[in-house]
């Protein structure tokens, strides 16, 4: 068994501590000609898709063209791999994003299609949808079966901290990091009050390898993937605000955008495969992603 693991050096990927991880140089996945050839060079049988072209709510709706062609070209050559290569089994992530921005709570894995996702993000959302439709095609015509993840909120080491793209754990963890480095307000985007889930891409990472080490069967075809806590913007700048020692003026600023309020996820799907796996508590999570951003800032992404 050969697992490719593609978008190895990312966040979630970072996390994996298995299979072949190729660099971009390596591998460039625009190119199916290259996915091809390196996939029967390497005789890979398995393939975890966590690569893609993705940021926060202000990358979202400014790329938003951007974000679905790229994800589009990406994703349509990760299918054809494992049809012209009868892969074995296959893990694709998506995102909680894909949901009808009137879906009603908690998000389901059978309400995907219901309706339009945000229209920050429709892009994007739009793009990983198609993943899980190509998903149920392969499995159709082909009977290749593939499990499509739908994580919420990721977040850990070797994340992308960029101050206006990043995603909303690691942008906060850098503009708190530079309020407290030149003396000014730390300034949050949007009213605090949004609440959102968070999983630590290490949780996310053992639950790949139970998937494709542990020769798990019977995964579902799509299924949610969330600790189940919901946390308010403002807990969690309260908690960055803690392991990083900051101790000035915290400003949220209602002019900026924070996306849809609430989008909690059922995870009962989930728990019925994996019904004793214990999750990383946010607090103790954030310390770890905080810790490696300290000791590595002038080599982060950002």
């Amino acid at each position: 068994m050969s697992v490719l693991i593609l978008g190895g050096h990312g966040m979630l990927g970072h996390s994996i501590d298995f299979g072949l991880k190729p660099t971009r140089q390596e591998l460039d996945i625009f190119d199916y000609d290259l996915l091809h050839r390196f996939i029967s060079e390497n005789n890979v049988t398995e393939i975890v898709h966590c690569a893609g072209a993705v940021g926060g709510v202000k990358a979202n709706n400014d790329y938003v063209y951007d974000y679905f062609m790229d994800n589009i070209r990406m994703n349509i050559n990760v299918l054809r791999a494992c049809k012209e290569h009868d892969i074995k089994k296959a893990t694709f992530f998506l995102s909680t994003c894909i949901f009808p921005e009137h879906a009603s709570l908690p998000l389901r894995e059978k309400t995907i299609h219901d309706g339009e996702p945000h229209p920050t993000n429709f892009g994007y959302a739009y793009a990983k949808r198609m993943l899980e439709v190509g998903s149920r095609c392969l499995l159709k015509q082909h009977g290749i079966k593939t499990c499509c993840i739908i994580p919420c909120n990721m977040y850990g080491e070797n994340d992308d901290y960029h101050l206006e793209n990043g995603h909303v754990i690691p942008s906060l963890i850098h503009r708190c990091y530079l309020a407290k480095k030149n003396g000014t307000d730390f300034i949050v985007w949007g009213s605090g009050k949004a609440e959102r889930e968070f999983l630590f891409a290490d949780d996310m990472a053992s639950i790949v390898k139970k998937i494709h080490l542990d020769d798990m069967t019977d995964v579902p075809l799509t299924m949610n993937v969330s600790p189940g806590c919901v946390h308010t913007i403002a807990e969690v700048v309260e908690l960055i605000v803690k392991h990083i020692g900051f101790s000035g003026k915290i400003v949220f600023d209602s002019s900026k955008p924070e996306g849809i309020m609430r989008k909690n996820a059922d995870i009962s799907v989930f728990r019925e495969k994996f019904f004793d796996f214990k999750f990383t508590d946010l607090d103790s999570g954030l310390a770890k992603a905080i810790e490696y951003f300290l000791k590595n800032y002038s080599s982060v992404r950002k």
